[in-house]
């Protein structure tokens, strides 16, 4: 049954919540069944206008996840169906096919291209798999002090020294990991476009059930090998527009020098000040003998399984951002993280790299560690 255009407009305004996509109409763009589609207008989409009256929750999800930009009228990725084809692409186990804790390839490392607020600030939707660690001290005091990335829907991956040592001395002991955030000073991340305040979805809170760092770890290491871990949530989180897992990197999939590569998080901003929204940045891919040299004046050996980036003044992972990723782009579009944010000189020092721990040294030992 056809639908008037103020109701399919409300309907998704209110209902569905609309939040803040701009792709172009008639752009290309992939189904939640995905399938090869183009984002247009829903009024010239008939399977999904037809859909829009619906109380089918299953359907209104389909149809939430069909949005793909707003202009004068929403704009749907409109592809043959207005139902998924099967549940498991967004299913309550996070889409991760029986027997394998790792999910799909088709269904990591894809998000949302949202407009870019200002500056270097992440759009809602970019970076879904971003993780804020949360901790808490002997006096109750809590406090986001680590970052991470979700691998799956039961596991986030961070650096070993946001699980043991320093930190749980001088910040506190992890309790939780905070998904889906963008602001950290707001209930409701919202932003207004077009008159309208479109928001996105209330982030995620989930205990820890057990942690796990590299066994080889060592904290009083200045040279910080085997800087990786794994923390294990309490529940198994359902993807969303705003929460969905990073790829995790083939055996032989590594950026060469000259690379420019993403780092995302809430650290220290240029201003000296921690940022309250989540920040993107473009680090280059550094020679990796000239960085060693480099570190070794500080008495730091860098190895094959440590990776260097950046080094350009007041461009750098900064304090806070330990833990989180620095990711690399496919030709087809997927994210995959190519490290995990570890140490390095004052933040922003011209010539003076980031270190990140190269995941790709580490994929045995994480698939080793994952259980149901």
């Amino acid at each position: 049954m056809k639908v008037s255009t103020t109701i399919v407009f409300f309907a998704l305004l209110l209902v569905l919540g609309i939040t803040n996509i701009t792709a172009q109409s008639g752009s290309a763009c992939i189904t939640p069944n995905k399938e090869n589609a183009r984002c247009i207008s829903i009024y010239s989409c008939p399977v999904l206008y037809d859909a829009v009256s619906t109380t089918d929750p299953q359907i209104i999800q389909f149809l939430k996840q069909s949005q793909c930009g707003f202009s004068s009228t929403p704009l749907v990725c409109c592809g043959k169906q207005a139902n998924y084809v099967t549940r498991t692409s967004f299913s309550d186990n996070g889409g991760a096919a029986a027997g394998n804790l790792l999910p799909p390839e088709d269904q990591c490392g894809v998000q949302i291209n949202d407009k870019v607020l200002n500056g270097e600030t992440a759009g809602l939707r970019e970076f879904p798999w971003m993780a804020l660690l949360r901790y808490r001290n002997a006096s109750g005091f809590e406090s986001n002090s680590c970052g991470g990335t979700l691998i799956s829907d039961r596991y986030v991956i961070t650096a070993a020294h946001c699980l043991i040592g320093a930190i749980r001395t001088f910040i506190g002991d992890l309790i939780s990991v905070r998904l889906g955030e963008f602001n950290t000073q707001t209930a409701k991340d919202c932003v207004l476009t077009q008159g309208f305040n479109l928001c996105a979805d209330d982030p995620v809170n989930v205990g820890v059930s057990g942690t796990i760092p590299h066994p080889q770890y060592d904290d009083t290491s200045r040279d910080r090998l085997f800087d990786i871990g794994l923390v294990r949530l309490q529940r198994s989180v359902t993807y969303s527009d705003y929460i969905r897992p990073i790829c995790l990197p083939s055996p032989n999939e590594r950026a060469t020098v000259g690379n420019f590569l993403t780092v995302v998080g809430w650290g220290r901003t240029e201003t000296g000040r921690y940022s309250p929204t989540k920040q993107k940045l473009l680090v280059p891919v550094v020679e990796p003998n000239r960085c060693a040299a480099t570190f070794r004046t500080q008495r730091v050996t860098l190895r094959d399984s440590q990776l260097c980036a950046g080094g350009e003044k007041d461009k750098d992972s900064c304090k806070g951002d330990s833990g989180g990723p620095l990711l690399n782009l496919r030709n087809n579009g997927q994210y995959f993280i190519e490290g995990v944010v570890s140490f390095g000189a004052t933040c922003g020092t011209e010539g003076w790299p980031g270190i990140y721990t190269r995941v790709s040294s580490y994929l045995s030992w994480i698939k080793q560690n994952l259980k149901p």
